[in-house]
């Protein structure tokens, strides 16, 4: 080999290597000794060089100017074409920008293969591939991102020799792909892919691993069925075979199923952003103690504003930053940190908002991993986690209103039903006219914080803002209004407000049926304030509207039942009380309602099997109820919606369902029926005295509305027992009733009760009096004192509280017109008295097993 071709090789190293590394002042210097070579170059060797030195400074002018000289001395230069196209698409032209990029060719390209000319290939056929998903030409893309990928795999044996701008290119083509094949609807070949991203050993960066993980879990979870989903370490897709738990041979552990992978994959990325935030909180705090001893070892003035100064500013490095500057801090971090993008150029202004880049730019977004993160929690119903979730979230956007408002509905979700509506409450003082949030304050107020008031003052505000095209919300603020009306009404003392919010509710309810007669719930509630009024035809005409709405409501069978109990068809509502049973069998509503017909049919045995399944279903958690589907979506409003359940296949009139022509006979208890059912009760594994002591152990974990089921529980069943006479048993429900609820009314009058049916007088009285004492208007302690009083001859004194009952606490009882009218007889008014009998008479006609206001008035 001769001296000059020695030189010329190692000028040419030389050459390259200060190109790889931008070393400009040295490039100079070995141009300048090059071009004393006088060789014949085929590539235009000082212009390339400064072009990118221009790109170097983001000066694309300048290398445009110098690009167009080399093209025009050298038309076929791969380099020139490579630079041409990333300089046009740097200014936008994107047609220009393929027009050179598609004469690159791979193989012209690395016929003179080195680190630096296949970094530049790279990043050409990266930029090829976002100029034609900027055109929609998404199958060009594919296959410009997949050039990237065969070359990076047969160039670079160690992936740790890549460059760093090189590889971020490479890793935004892997990405890129993946969500290419999604959008192609090829999701198993996007998540395979992903999959394979991360397993293999390139050794991601941390943003572009993390967008992986979030990329894969989102696939998972939005575009995954448990049908479709074939597990991680299943390459057939027509492989049947379950991967899950710890994999015996390599001890790693396989997710059971697109959730739990997708939820896995999200918490992984999760961390690596909480990994983030700590180190730019370090950094932050390291910056700060830096600043404090700077100004420390400074001659400090004597000026009040320094002092302040130094005692606003404490010298322990262990300083917390607020919120506002986590936020400014991450947000300036993110625009510095080169871990933090994907492109190198960093340009991607010119993306169209609807093209498939889009999609990838959000990704890039660390807010969005908490929303996938919820998802995958609500999938498995673990609330909880939801909450603290969202908390994390809004330490990244803060001031965000949309992450609030999911805060608020998880809250919501996990039963904190107070705190959930203050975070609504601050929402709607930013955004008064939200349709939706009012609507749901309401909602919370009504079901399951009893703040009445509240919930119609939101319903009204929210009617002030609806559009009266929007025919499903206004109906639903009517309902809303309308049932806190109605149990408004039920807690009012005097009978003046009672009926004044009834006819407001009845108001209200009518407005919503007139909006959309379709909706069952609006049937539904409109037959229960006319059931209120004791007006039991119209209360009969809408319930069957609201059952051919939806007959699979346990609500409004419950409700028809009682209607048919008040006109004391009790055949007909026990068959109609066994129907609905059929579909909602563990429902304690319609079982109390069973047992208490049973009883009002003489059968005292066949009620006591009745609790005995009731409890049954206590034990083994299986008890529902009507108010725990307060959150449950309604059915489809078709007029015409039928179903095995359904109305037509039960006969009102004939009284039979369909297939079952028995109905129930009243028999006479014998004493052998009796002692056969206390048999079978008390050797049950679920006896009483076991139950009772379960439900003591575990009253402490329950909710109210638990309790209190509970508590009507043990009442019912105690009056079951006092019914029969049979003292020791109900006593000892009763007690039992007192251990969860020691200051209830109820359980007290009922212990007055069996006192009272056991001829101890003395002592029932005092437990009536210790009724009131919790509850003044408890209007049966009211009525048997009364009677008690008439009993010992002390006429006004009866007189006087049987009026206060009929004036404020309970117009509508029979029992306390009927006392009444008693004692005017016994006092010589016939008239007065022969009016309270006939009332009486009257609203014993209308009057239920169980008053009305314990049916479920839950805004569903």
């Amino acid at each position: 080999m001769s001296t000059l071709s020695k030189k010329q090789i190692q000028l040419e190293a030389e050459i390259e290597k200060s190109r790889f590394e931008k070393d400009w002042v040295n490039l100079s210097n070995l141009i300048k000794k090059y071009n004393k070579l006088n060789i014949d170059h085929h590539e235009p060797l000082e212009l390339l060089i400064k072009v990118e030195k221009s790109l170097s400074e983001s000066n694309y002018n300048e290398a445009l100017e110098t690009l167009n000289k080399a093209y025009a001395t050298s038309p076929d230069s791969q380099e020139v074409l490579a630079y041409l196209g990333i300089v046009e698409y740097e200014k936008n032209d994107i047609a220009k920008a393929l027009g050179f990029l598609n004469k690159v060719s791979v193989n012209q390209f690395i016929s003179v293969s080195n680190q630096r000319r296949i970094g530049l290939l790279i990043q050409a056929f990266t930029i090829k591939g976002k100029c034609y998903e900027n055109q929609g030409n998404s199958v060009e893309a594919l296959s410009a991102y997949q050039a990237v990928i065969d070359v990076t795999f047969k160039y670079y044996k160690n992936f740790k020799l890549i460059d760093k701008q090189t590889k971020l290119y490479f890793e935004e083509s892997l990405i890129r792909v993946a969500i290419i094949q999604k959008y192609f609807g090829n999701i198993q070949i996007s998540i395979k892919h992903l999959r394979n991203c991360l397993s293999s050993q390139i050794g991601l960066s941390k943003n572009t691993f993390r967008i992986s993980l979030t990329t894969l879990a989102h696939l998972l979870l939005r575009n995954v069925s448990s049908s479709s989903y074939i597990p991680a370490l299943d390459s057939s897709s027509d492989s049947t075979t379950t991967y899950s738990g710890i994999h015996p041979s390599k001890q790693f552990y396989i997710p059971n199923d697109e959730v739990e992978e997708g939820t896995l994959a999200l918490l992984y990325a999760e961390a690596l952003i909480s990994q983030q935030q700590q180190q730019q909180q370090q950094q932050q705090q390291q910056l700060q103690y830096q600043q404090q001893q700077q100004q420390l070892s400074t001659p400090s003035s004597n000026t009040p504003s320094n002092t302040n100064a130094t005692q606003s500013n404490p010298t322990s490095p262990n300083i917390i930053p607020t919120i506002s500057s986590v936020l400014h801090h991450h947000h300036h971090a993110n625009g510095k940190s080169n871990d933090m993008v994907l492109s190198a150029s960093g340009v991607n202004h010119h993306m169209n908002s609807h093209q498939i880049h889009n999609q990838f730019i959000e990704s890039e977004d660390p807010c969005l991993i908490y929303d996938d993160i919820c998802l995958g929690y609500s999938r498995r119903e673990q609330y909880y986690p939801i909450v603290e979730t969202f908390e994390k979230s809004l330490v990244l956007d803060f001031n965000d209103p949309h992450k609030w408002i999911q805060l608020a509905l998880s809250l919501y979700s996990a039963g904190k039903y107070k705190r959930s509506l203050f975070i609504i409450e601050e929402c709607l003082s930013k955004t008064p006219k939200n349709i939706t949030l009012l609507l749901l304050a309401s909602k919370i107020c009504i079901n399951h914080l009893n703040q009445i008031t509240k919930a119609v003052l939101f319903a009204k505000q929210a009617l002030s803002n609806i559009d009266l095209d929007d025919t499903a919300s206004l109906s639903k603020a009517y309902l809303l209004m309308g049932i806190a009306y109605g149990k408004k009404a039920i807690e009012c003392k005097s009978s003046h407000e009672k009926i004044q919010n009834q006819e407001l509710a009845l108001s209200s309810l009518k407005n919503a049926y007139e909006i959309d007669p379709y909706d069952y719930r609006n049937s539904y509630h409109l037959s229960l304030i006319y059931a209120d009024f004791r007006d039991t035809p119209m209360a009969l005409k809408y319930i069957h509207e609201s059952l051919k709405l939806n007959p699979h409501d346990s609500s409004c069978w419950s409700l028809l039942t009682l209607l048919l109990s008040s006109n004391k068809n009790y055949e007909l509502a026990y068959r109609t009380c066994n129907h609905a049973l059929t579909q909602s069998p563990t429902n304690i509503e319609l079982l109390l309602i069973k047992a208490k017909l049973e009883l009002a049919l003489d059968d005292g045995s066949q009620a006591l099997i009745t609790y005995k399944s009731v409890f049954q279903y206590l034990v083994s958690k299986a008890l529902t109820s009507n108010e725990d589907f307060d959150d449950s979506v309604s059915l489809p409003r078709n007029r015409n919606q039928s179903g095995p359940s359904s109305v037509v296949s039960f006969d009102l009139r004939s009284g039979t369902t369909a297939g079952d022509s028995r109905s129930h006979r009243s028999n006479t208890i014998s004493a052998v029926d009796m002692d056969s059912a206390m048999r079978d009760f008390e050797d049950s594994p679920t006896s009483p005295k076991d139950i009772l002591r379960t439900t003591t152990n575990s009253t402490n974990n329950i909710s109210s509305k638990e309790v209190h089921r509970n508590i009507s529980l043990w009442l019912s069943l105690a009056e079951a027992f006092t019914q029969q006479r049979m003292f020791k048993d109900a006593a000892q429900c009763l007690a039992q009733a007192e251990s969860i609820d020691s200051d209830s009314a109820d359980v007290y009058y009922h212990q007055g009760y069996l006192m009272e049916t056991q001829d101890l007088t003395t002592k029932a009285i005092s437990l009536y009096q210790k009724a009131l004492t919790i509850d003044s208007s408890h209007t049966n302690s009211l009525i048997r004192l009364a009677l008690h009083y008439f009993r010992e001859n002390d006429l006004l004194l009866a007189e006087n509280n049987l009026t206060a009952i009929l004036r404020s606490n309970d117009p509508a009882s029979h029992l306390a017109w009927f006392q009444l009218g008693l004692v005017l007889k016994s006092k010589g008014e016939i008239e007065r008295s022969s009016d309270c009998f006939k009332k009486a008479i009257e609203l014993d006609s209308t009057s239920p097993l169980i008053p009305y206001y314990q049916i479920s008035r839950i805004a569903n």
